[in-house]
């Protein structure tokens, strides 16, 4: 099997060879979702020659959201990723839960056809999977991601072992989405199930027409935030009012700067341009997932600019929070 994150492969030519070796493997073995996502990766080698297969993207987020903006952007059909989770494992594969898993989910637009990534974690910072909580803390994307053709998503994770040659793998995935067929289910959520023969993955996600990037920006100016309750912070956009985007999740611990940012798990969200951006913050007690104070905030998307306001949690702190709006590119 391929390698994650970093291939052992230096030369494309390599790498195409190893995953050659790989797809023939995984269709000896029966598994078709293996063969036919690393078939895909071949493809895709295959059509985009000037790209290296693991290359990252280099572009961020609010690309225009001060001038100057080129006379070319605009809002566009986005992505919006809402979480992907492992739904079932193989007993007889010698899989138990909890899980220590670790590697990284990605998604490929046309922008400039490298990984966004969505997810990543190396060996030594794994995140514990159980049986009742089996979705990955996502961290991306690292810009929006743009619907405008084929999408491709995709999922590499190992399940970290007493030393790293007992690792075993998880998941291998590739789920290429036609965003031009998908226009005609405007305001539907695109639940992916996938099984191979290590497990069964599930991958959420939505597109949304004619939106905008949108960069959350967060800051405690007055109290501090209480240690007795886990913050939870997400937003939602007014076609999908029932898919939380995480923000911030309550299974990690809140890191805040000298200054007061607060490091958020996700911060860049996309909302169509005639709809609503809503911000909520809740506070839990440890291990509930019930709120005990909550704000919320309904902005008005933009073209560009800033939108900056506050949320108020009651008895303890008050939080600044700054929007950047940006319009898409179409092309580089």
């Amino acid at each position: 099997m391929i390698g994650f994150g970093s291939s052992v492969a230096t030369t494309p030519a390599a790498l195409r060879e190893m995953l050659k070796a790989a797809y023939a493997e995984e269709e000896a073995a029966g598994d078709n979702a293996t063969s036919a996502s690393i078939g895909c990766l071949l493809t895709w080698m295959n059509f985009h020659r000037d790209v290296p297969l693991e290359e990252t993207t280099d572009l961020g987020p609010k690309s225009f959201t001060y001038w100057p903006v080129p006379f070319e952007a605009r809002s566009d059909d986005t992505a919006q990723v809402y979480s992907v989770a492992v739904k079932g494992i193989k007993p007889e594969l010698g899989f138990q839960w909890p899980l220590d898993v670790y590697g990284f989910v990605a998604v490929r637009d046309n922008l400039d056809c490298k990984r966004n990534i969505i997810f990543r974690s190396d060996r030594s910072n794994c995140q514990r999977l159980t049986a009742e909580d089996s979705s990955l803390v996502l961290t991306g994307p690292s810009r929006a991601v743009q619907a405008s053709d084929i999408m491709n998503f995709e999922i590499e994770l190992k399940i970290k072992g007493s030393r790293e040659s007992e690792d075993k793998i998880l998941s291998f995935l590739v789920i290429e989405h036609n965003c031009i067929i998908a226009r005609s289910s405007y305001g539907k959520l695109f639940r992916e199930t996938h099984t191979n023969k290590y497990c069964t993955t599930e991958l959420l996600f939505s597109q949304l027409r004619d939106a905008v990037e949108a960069t959350i920006d967060v800051k405690v100016v007055e109290g501090s935030w209480s240690q007795d309750f886990c913050p939870r912070f997400v937003a939602r956009t007014k076609s999908f009012p029932s898919a939380d985007f995480l923000l911030f999740d309550p299974r990690e611990s809140m890191a805040v700067s000298d200054e007061g940012t607060i490091q958020l798990s996700r911060s860049v969200v996309t909302v169509e341009s005639d709809g609503e951006l809503q911000l909520i913050i809740e506070a839990q007690e440890p291990g509930s997932s019930a709120a005990v104070v909550s704000d919320t905030m309904r902005l008005t998307p933009k073209r560009m600019g800033t939108t900056d306001g506050y949320f108020n949690i009651n008895g303890f702190c008050k939080l600044e929070v700054c929007v950047s709006w940006s319009l898409l590119l179409p092309f580089l």
